[in-house]
């Protein structure tokens, strides 16, 4: 009976070996993976750091997003430029200065402009900048260009009377989308991300669409419809001379177009002629019934 037992036990042992041998395998197997396997140095670092310091330093570990919208090969200069001159932007001037060095820096002379008046600051850009075709959303690219021009207007907010963003299209005959929407979408695209980004006091800013109605080239060429698919902002100071006839002037084309001011004689007649269907004659300027123009009836009353 004793023997009997004895086999018994030495049977049921037998599996355990088995068992053991087989996980002795699997261990084996996993050594030899993780032996075969490099290991990522960069992430390595990143998680190292992250113990140890709590935060990653931006110049060891850079971070890139896809494009929306845009050329998936693509890669995009996201190195902020070195303006020390510029630190402090205490008027329109400096703003001016600013914004031209931002182009400079970032070789987008083709495809943006800056300009300053006595009304302010203008920018053109055009719609390959902000927008692929045919669509109102953002491209990364111009996401991060008013980033940067942001910077400096936030700091002269104070000294802006108006910002005016306004879109426009070239009406491309193969296209199916609404020239109106299309431009008025881009325009407000761009605003709401500077609100986003807190550049300007909400109040100060207004939108416009005009499709293909305000062209700056003949539409009928192709190089003149890139330069009439544009979106452009204008940032208006408070402090202009509304006394200044050249400055209403300046104002009233921007709100109403190029044709809406005609050059005039002295008595109000439109020059080389007298009056017109198209064109009536302005009142005299000894007239008493003469409406003057005022600041608020030039950019609107808030």
């Amino acid at each position: 009976m004793a023997q009997k037992r004895q086999s018994q036990e030495e049977e049921g042992g037998s599996w355990m070996d088995t068992y053991g041998d087989m996980i002795t395998l699997v261990l084996t197997f996993f050594v030899l993976l993780y032996s075969m396997s490099n290991m990522d140095q960069s992430k390595w670092q990143y998680i190292a750091e992250a113990f140890t310091k709590g935060k990653v330093s931006s110049t060891e570990v850079q971070v890139v997003g896809e494009p929306q919208d845009n050329d998936p090969t693509a890669v995009y200069d996201d190195t902020i430029p070195e303006l020390d001159e510029y630190d402090e932007i205490v008027d329109f001037e400096d703003l001016y200065m600013y914004l031209k060095e931002i182009v400079t820096s970032h070789d987008l002379n083709e495809s943006v402009s800056v300009e300053m008046s006595k009304t302010g600051v203008y920018m053109r850009f055009r719609d390959n900048v902000f927008f692929a075709g045919d669509s109102d959303v953002l491209l990364d690219e111009g996401k991060y260009i008013l980033e940067i021009i942001s910077d400096g207007i936030r700091q002269v907010n104070e000294r802006i009377y108006a910002v005016k963003v306004s879109g426009h299209t070239a009406g491309a005959s193969n296209s199916d989308v609404n020239e109106w929407n299309l431009s008025s979408g881009r325009a407000n695209a761009v605003i709401n991300y500077m609100l986003g980004l807190d550049a300007c006091d909400s109040d100060k800013f207004s939108s416009a669409g005009y499709g293909k109605y305000r062209p700056v080239e003949d539409n009928d060429t192709e190089e003149g419809r890139r330069q009439n698919r544009r979106v452009e902002i204008i940032f208006v100071r408070n402090d202009v001379d509304f006394t200044d006839p050249n400055v209403v002037n300046e104002l009233l084309q921007l709100e109403y177009g190029q044709g809406f001011v005609q050059p005039s004689n002295d008595d109000g007649t439109p020059v080389g002629g007298g009056e017109t269907e198209e064109t009536p004659a302005e009142p005299s300027r000894s007239d008493p019934d003469r409406v003057y123009v005022s600041r608020d009836d030039v950019l609107g009353q808030r």
